[in-house]
C-alpha cells in the first residue's frame, strides 16, 4: 500500500526521463533493425584490415561518427563488418555428442541384458555414434560467428533519441 502511494510521487520528482544514443544496423528493403546500446560488446572489422577487433562500446559521439571503444575511437564508416557470436552451435555440438553416446551406452545395454543371442552390438551403431561426435565437433567450429557485412544492402547509423528541452513546449 505504501509503495503504491509513493510511485506517483517518485514519477513526478524524476522529471522527464531521456532516451539513449544507439549504433543501428539497417538493412536495406527490411523493417527490422538491429540495436546497440553504450555498454555492449562489439566485434568489428575496419575496413582494408585482416582480422576482427573485440571492445565494450563506451559512448557514442554523433556529431563526429564516433565510436568511443575502451582502447580507441573508430568512425562508423570505418566499419566493414561485424560478427556475432552464436549459441545454437554449442549446444547443437552437446545435444549430438550425447546422442551418440546414449546410442552406444542403449545398444550395448541391449546386447548385454536382453538375453536373445541374435541381438548384438553391430556396426551400424558404432557409425552412428562416430558420426554423431564428429557433427558435435564440426558444427560449432562451422557456425560459431554470424559475419554482417556492411555495404550496398547493410549499413551502420548513430542515434540520438534523447529529446531535447526546448521540443518539450512544443
Amino acid at each position: 500500500m505504501r509503495i503504491t502511494a509513493l510511485l506517483p510521487l517518485l514519477l513526478l520528482v524524476s522529471g522527464p526521463i531521456q532516451a539513449q544514443k544507439l549504433l543501428q544496423i539497417e538493412k536495406y528493403g527490411s523493417p527490422r533493425t538491429t540495436k546497440i546500446f553504450i555498454g555492449d560488446p562489439i566485434t568489428y572489422q575496419l575496413r582494408g584490415a585482416e582480422g576482427f577487433h573485440s571492445s565494450y562500446i563506451e559512448n557514442i559521439r554523433i556529431e563526429d561518427s564516433l565510436l568511443v571503444l575502451a582502447d580507441r575511437y573508430v568512425k562508423v564508416y570505418d566499419i566493414a563488418a561485424l560478427r556475432y557470436d552464436r549459441g545454437w552451435p554449442r549446444a547443437a555440438g552437446k545435444s549430438l555428442f550425447w546422442f551418440g553416446a546414449a546410442w552406444s551406452g542403449f545398444a550395448a545395454a541391449g546386447f548385454a541384458f536382453d538375453g536373445d543371442e541374435e541381438t548384438n552390438y553391430r556396426w551400424a551403431d558404432a557409425i552412428v555414434t562416430l558420426s554423431s561426435w564428429g557433427l558435435s565437433l564440426a558444427i560449432p567450429r562451422l557456425f560459431e560467428h554470424k559475419t554482417i557485412r556492411m555495404g550496398n544492402r547493410r549499413r551502420l547509423r548513430l542515434l540520438d533519441l534523447r529529446m531535447n528541452p526546448e521540443d518539450w513546449e512544443k
